[in-house]
């Protein structure tokens, strides 16, 4: 499934369009598809949006399944580095309160 981050966004704060994101991945993992995320337009992806997209998926199920639904396309590097963040910091602390 292809999917561009710049229509979900449009029109929709941050936390909104996680929501978005969220339930077409949700999707996406029931019927065993990935999902194609282009990045095209997009200059930013804030923590807020993380949050109710990537880290409600990990905490529903579990943050390897979560990495392997989500391919990515035209990408650039700072992008890249904070998506890549944001499972580590989410890893890193979900190991310390176990």
């Amino acid at each position: 499934m292809n999917i561009s981050l710049k229509d979900i966004l449009k029109d929709r704060s941050y936390t909104d369009g996680g929501y978005v994101l969220f339930d077409i991945a949700d999707k996406a993992i029931l019927n065993g598809d990935m999902v194609v995320i282009d990045m095209e337009g997009v200059s930013s992806i804030p923590t807020l949006f993380m949050n109710t997209s990537f880290g409600d998926l990990i905490m529903k199920y579990g943050i390897d399944k979560t990495k392997k639904i989500f391919s990515f396309n035209n990408i650039n590097r700072f992008q890249l580095e904070k998506i890549q963040k944001y499972f580590n910091d989410f890893q890193n602390l979900y190991r310390e309160k176990k």
